[in-house]
């Protein structure tokens, strides 16, 4: 009998764990049996590893072949175990590979030619390497991307079978993974080309300076979506912290792209709550709100979206991540995010008030969607009209001048407690950094006579704060607490 062995991973939400990969090769009828607790995926894998091999011009063992992935209670799911299981297959025979794949990891699908395909979830794959002491690893060519991200790890890429069995046994060398990380991630709108609708403007300024999040309310056409969408143009780039933390949710989500600037997600109105949230059957899947990490996520008409789907808003808002639980397996995915809100302000969507159909009842309840709490964790509402042009020439503010601002008023909050005013802990913002005393005493009032929540007096202070930061100003006074409350108001 004779024991090749592999090492692999297994994701668990954005992070992964390291599964070893046995192949015993002895006595008994010809034949590849697995165990492990593999999905679908994993267990049928057995015909395209084979078929690869014997593509490859390599010696498929015609013997009994088992196949043992430990830690055996881990669910093992997805095509990246093909890689690692043809190669331990292999091993088995050459004890030449024992040193160099004791110390590497391994991740790829095989096409039946013997090719090394694309999988997901290669960043994380790579970050558990590092953390438990692997050197090397072998990825697919087309993941060699997200391998920029990950210091302290010598990965190669592998395009055939051929090329990653040749570099286990010493026999050649692979090349190592050189990806690029784009400058920008995608071509973002740009605010000069949307004319009027100051207010609107200034209240997207307020938001991108202090990660608030906003309700824009306005008829169809009025620029909305417009103003959303220009958003992620005047948030500063990523760091390279969150860039890590946001391309490993999109690799996990098969988007392997590396992320250098603010996420934009903006998901049809007929989203599901597994898509906003995450989930699915087997291993759980991010949603939305994961996608948006350290970005923006847009949900346009969200008059539409059931209360039942929005309502599972709140606690990734209030918590910065969301906790899965399926199959007796709990799974945290980050969803830091910037939450962006736009709807009509009536059903008629009337661009004149004046001539809007809907009685009075029906325009109170049209927005009952958004519930009290969750209506209570938008900072900013912000009102566009149809009158006037929305489509500029070019000559107004750009989004590089805007951005400027917002840049200086983050760090600003940067440099007094290390992060935005929105993710400020509450109480310690009314313990040690409330605003002037007429400031506090508008607050104290509005909370007494039931005008505010508390949560509502806590998100006013910190949109007051930023202001202040906007306006240069040491502390909020009592106009920055007003215009905050107006903007809460969408006065």
């Amino acid at each position: 009998m004779a024991l090749g062995r592999t090492h692999t991973i297994a994701l668990e939400g954005v992070s992964a764990r390291i599964v070893t990969v046995e192949a015993n090769v002895g006595p008994g009828l010809p034949g590849i049996h697995m165990v492990g607790l593999g999905d679908a995926a994993v267990t049928e894998s057995r015909d395209r590893i084979r078929t690869a091999v014997a593509n490859s011009s390599l010696s498929w063992p015609k013997t009994k072949i088992v196949v043992s992935m430990s830690p055996a209670s881990l669910r093992k799911s997805g095509s990246h175990f093909d890689l690692p299981t043809a190669v331990a297959v292999l091993a088995a025979g050459a004890p030449e590979t024992r040193d160099r794949l004791l110390e590497s990891v391994l991740v790829g699908e095989l096409g039946l030619d013997g090719t090394v395909r694309s999988v997901s979830g290669v960043l994380p794959a790579l970050l558990a390497a590092r953390q438990h002491g692997f050197t090397h690893a072998v990825i697919p060519p087309g993941n060699a991307d997200e391998a920029t991200l990950v210091e302290g790890l010598v990965v190669h890429t592998a395009a055939t079978l051929v090329e990653a069995w040749n570099w286990a046994t010493g026999a050649a060398g692979l090349p190592r993974a050189t990806g690029s990380v784009p400058a920008r991630c995608r071509k973002v709108p740009d605010f000069a080309d949307l004319a009027g609708q100051p207010e609107a403007r200034l209240a997207a300024e307020v938001a991108a300076a202090g990660g608030h999040h906003m309700l824009l309310l306005g008829p169809p056409g009025s620029g909305k979506s417009m103003i959303a969408a220009r958003l992620p143009g005047i948030l500063p780039p990523l760091t390279p912290a969150q860039s890590l933390e946001a391309t490993a949710v999109h690799s996990v989500a098969g988007r392997g792209q590396v992320m250098t600037q603010a996420p934009f997600i903006d998901p049809h109105h007929s989203i599901t709550r597994a898509a906003l949230l995450g989930g699915g059957s087997g291993v759980p899947r991010p949603g939305a709100v994961s996608l948006a990490h350290h970005g923006v996520l847009f949900l346009d008409e969200v008059s539409e979206i059931p209360a039942a789907i929005l309502d599972g808003l709140r606690t990734p808002l209030e918590d910065g991540h969301i906790r899965l639980i399926r199959a007796r397996r709990e799974v945290i995915f980050p969803a830091r995010l910037q939450l962006i809100l736009a709807a009509n302000p009536c059903r008629c969507a009337a661009e004149d008030p004046a001539r809007c159909r809907c009685r009075s009842r029906d325009r109170s309840t049209y927005l009952g969607n958004i519930s009290g709490p969750l209506r209570d964790r938008l900072d900013i509402v912000a009102t566009t009209s149809a009158t006037g042009a929305v489509l500029g020439t070019g000559d107004d503010e750009p989004s590089s001048r805007i951005a400027e601002r917002v840049a200086q008023a983050r760090e600003r909050a940067q440099a007094r407690w290390r992060m935005t005013n929105a993710m400020m802990d509450p109480h310690e913002l009314r313990r040690h950094h409330p605003a002037d005393e007429a400031g506090m005493a508008m607050l104290g009032a509005l909370l007494s006579d039931g005008g505010l929540t508390q949560r509502g007096v806590d998100r006013s202070l910190k949109l007051a704060w930023t202001l202040a930061d906007l306006d240069g100003a040491v502390s909020p006074d009592l106009g920055h607490v007003a215009r905050a409350l107006d903007l809460r108001e969408g006065a």
